[in-house]
């Protein structure tokens, strides 16, 4: 039976070449996008479950709490891991990593000169007992277990040595000293929130002989034996913490708490968090999902509406079928058999499609993505699945149609659709809707992307070039200042110990001297040319000087050093800037004198509103030199510096980063959706007129003797136009009031994650609604058009 069926489909698809043809097509794209946006969000959701028992991984998290404020962050002391470990039955093991590249760059050299790498960090010997990342060569338990060992990637030891296979054994040299390669391990893969090409053992390091509480510097992780109550082992922890940091943290008026955190809620967890690879905001998978879902709806929608507006074409079939004695159940099955039919060829070209598109869209959404995950069992029953379900989806409601005619009705043409019309003409404004939707969302998302890279932050990010600073260079820093200036290959040279896009360090201010108030603040660690450098904006006050002290010799003199404060820092303490000059406040390392407040700038992402900010002289803790170059040619420019810095530091390679290109990357997440959205939207409208195209085909065909005798009567193609858009105009009009809505949801909903956002403007709704309308008069015109084209007297005579 159901060969003949598939048969009989097979000729009746091949027999009605239009029919066919849009629905293969629509369907096709539409498969093809929902499996692209799928493969993409099975790769983000698969992050960190590669371990063995990643269930058990946890990483800890520290808060900090003071007169109510608090402030969590992702890194914690390192003492705190091997206390666990000791006191705490409860812990089968557990790992502390340091990721050097927070602070600075690290100089390897394998014999053939110095390269400068970020990707290094430093891991005890318990590391691959928690993360089973596979090693080629090298043993789990011996690896990191002495100091001076290092462990490369496969990618790095080729880089490196040539073979992988070669390397161990073999001395690098990190910055002057000798490490031993004493493993070797595959490369991170592309789904774990750790991507680093060198790990040294945490014992080279000084806190790795003596670990300590403070500073919190450290990634710690554990892994917890099976059965363990998490919310008692975290009462256990908290025993701990009060036992070794209770007494000293009061003191500071601190509170201080660490939290558990499933390593697989990494990635898609809270992204306000510093880690050592950006996560992904969880809430863009769920806009990629139903994204997925609106465009496979819509391909169905054009096979629902040309199959029932096609239907009365087929009266006849089903009522020789039906007078032939054939039941409903077998017409059902019949022309659900096409739909299937259809759906499997689209799939297998979809699939064909996506080998070819998804090394593009692998680089669109920033992900490696594969199609191995769909030639798995898994895989191939999700597709037949997926074969299932929207073949039946999109058959169902024809098939009900057209096996219900009436068989005399249907021989004798009378049929009449009955709801078929309103059914058509609500999935024409549900497919319109969702187009115009996500062309509106795009238009959003790209309006906030623009806003972020116009709008002023308070300084200058202009022309200004970060150069990696190493504390190595400290003697000689301040000439090579000078003759970079000298040069005129810059205006302006700042030492910091960030960059401006993200200052990290957080400080406290107490109660004392001139003010009472207490509060979490910023701190900046520069020398006296920052504010000249970045050009931040003076309210009151005169900018720091050579001559002020630095807080490391304030330190140890017990010395009022002078500080820049923001205008929030300001604001916070009741006081106006002119009133703030020369007031003393315990910024928390020691008392401080206000000597300038500068304008609120960001020096976060615009996701977080501006908060205090603190500068002060500590050129010791510098990690970035900021250069203000000349505008011009920055090649010329660039090559100047490097001929200066090659001459006082030779060994160090010469890299740079332009400030505003560092700070476009704080959003790459948010240009990942505004691509896909506009990716997406382009597509959903592309079906949408593709479906329209092929409703007035057979809107058109079934009234060609009306526009033939239209015509006849002196009807211009204008008129014509009009006959056929009148209805389907109305239904767009619908459609876009509907769109409208979503998009001031969409627009209070997503911006909501922004602190700083773009105002209301109404032209996102009128570009999408009018491209809309527009792309659709098209299509309407052009078959209208084509049926204009025809001669009334051969139309009337063959009717």
């Amino acid at each position: 039976m159901w060969k003949n069926y598939l048969k009989i489909s097979f000729r009746n698809l091949r027999k009605r070449k239009l029919y066919t043809g849009i629905n293969l097509i629509g369907l096709t794209i539409a498969i093809v996008s929902f499996l692209a946006i799928c493969l993409y969000i099975q790769h983000e959701w698969s992050y960190d479950k590669m371990y063995a028992d990643y269930d058990r991984i946890y990483k800890f998290n520290q808060e900090f709490v003071s007169q109510g404020e608090s402030q969590l962050v992702a890194s914690t002391p390192s003492s705190l891991i091997p206390t666990l470990i000791e006191e705490i039955p409860e812990v089968e093991t557990g790992t502390l990593v340091f990721d050097i590249s927070i602070f600075s760059s690290v100089l390897i050299d394998a014999g053939e000169g110095n390269q400068e790498e970020k990707s290094f960090a430093y891991a005890d010997e318990n590391y691959f007992k928690v993360f089973d990342f596979e090693l080629l060569s090298g043993s789990p338990a011996h690896v990191l277990a002495e100091p001076n060992q290092i462990v490369l990637t496969r990618s790095t030891a080729e880089r490196y040595f040539g073979d992988a296979g070669s390397a161990s054994g073999k001395i690098l040299k990190v910055e002057g000293t000798d490490f031993t390669v004493s493993g070797v391990m595959e490369d991170f893969p592309s789904n774990s929130h750790m991507e680093f090409d060198f790990l040294a053992s945490f014992k080279s390091h000084r806190h790795g002989k003596n670990p300590e509480w403070s500073p919190s510097n450290y990634y710690t992780y554990v892994k917890l034996k099976a059965g363990t109550d998490v919310s008692a082992f975290e009462s256990k922890v908290e025993q701990i913490k009060e036992k070794y940091l209770g007494n000293e943290l009061a003191e500071y008026g601190y509170k201080t708490s660490f939290h558990l955190q499933p390593v697989s809620n990494i990635h898609l967890g809270d992204q306000s968090l510093s880690s050592i690879k950006p996560g992904t905001d969880i809430r863009y998978l769920y806009i990629f999902g139903i994204v997925a879902l609106l465009l496979i709806a819509i391909g169905i929608i054009n096979y629902v509406n040309l199959a029932t507006a096609e239907a009365t074409e087929r009266n006849k079939e089903v009522g020789l079928r039906k007078a032939m004695g054939a039941g409903r159940g077998q017409l059902f099955g019949q022309f659900v058999s096409e739909s299937m039919l259809l759906t499997f060829g689209a799939t297998v070209l979809s699939v064909l499609c996506l080998y070819l598109i998804l090394p593009k869209f692998s680089q669109i959404g920033g992900v490696p993505l594969s199609t191995n995950s769909l030639m798995n069992p898994i895989g191939i029953g999700f597709m037949v699945g997926l074969i299932a379900i929207v073949g039946l989806l999109a058959g169902m409601y024809p098939s009900l149609i057209l096996s219900g005619m009436e068989p005399i009705k249907a021989l004798a043409n009378k049929t009449k659709m009955g709801g078929g019309a309103w059914v058509r003409k609500s999935l024409v404004v549900f497919q319109f809707f969702v187009s115009i939707g996500l062309l509106i969302a795009t238009f959003i998302v790209k309006n906030q992307l623009d806003h972020m890279q116009n709008v002023s932050l308070g300084y200058d990010r202009e022309q200004v070039v970060a150069l990696t600073y190493h504390y190595s260079m400290r003697n000689v820093a301040e000439t090579m200042k000078s003759e970079m200036l000298r040069s005129g290959a810059a205006s302006s040279i700042a030492l910091a110990g960030d960059m401006p896009i993200h200052i990290q360090a957080g400080y406290k201010i107490f109660p004392g001297g001139d003010n009472q108030r207490e509060f979490m603040i910023t701190g900046y660690s520069t020398d006296e040319d920052i504010v000249k450098t970045l050009n931040l904006a003076i309210l009151a006050g005169t900018d720091l000087n050579e001559n002020d002290i630095s807080r490391a010799e304030a330190n140890e003199s017990k010395a009022i050093i002078p500080i820049i404060l923001n205008e929030s820092a300001i604001k916070e303490m009741g006081w106006e800037p002119e009133e703030a000059i020369g007031k003393i406040v315990n910024f928390g390392f020691s008392d401080a004198r206000i000597k300038a407040v500068v304008g609120d700038f960001y020096f976060n992402s615009m996701h977080e509103d501006i908060g205090p900010l603190g500068i002060f002289r500590d050129q010791g803790n510098a990690n970035v030199m900021l250069v203000k170059i000349p505008s011009g040619n920055p090649s010329a420019t660039l090559a100047s510096l490097e001929e200066v810095w090659k001459k006082f530091v030779p060994e160090r390679p010469f890299n740079y980063r332009f400030i505003d290109q560092e700070y476009a990357q704080l959003y790459r997440s948010e240009e990942r959706v505004g691509v896909i959205f506009t990716l997406f939207s382009g597509i959903a409208v592309f079906i949408a007129c593709m479906g329209l195209f092929g409703l007035v085909s057979y809107v058109a065909l079934r009234r060609t003797r009306e526009i033939s005798i239209r015509k006849v009567l002196g009807a211009t193609q204008k008129d014509v136009v009009s006959v056929l858009a009148s209805d389907f105009f109305k239904l767009l009009l619908v459609a876009s009031v509907l769109a409208i809505g979503f998009g001031l949801w969409f627009s209070d909903t997503w911006l909501q994650s922004f602190a700083n956002k773009v105002e209301f403007s109404p032209m996102p709704y009128i570009l999408a609604v009018m491209l809309v309308l527009l792309l659709a008069g098209l299509t309407i015109g052009y078959r209208s058009w084509k049926v204009f084209r025809l001669n009334p007297a051969k139309t009337l005579k063959s009717e």
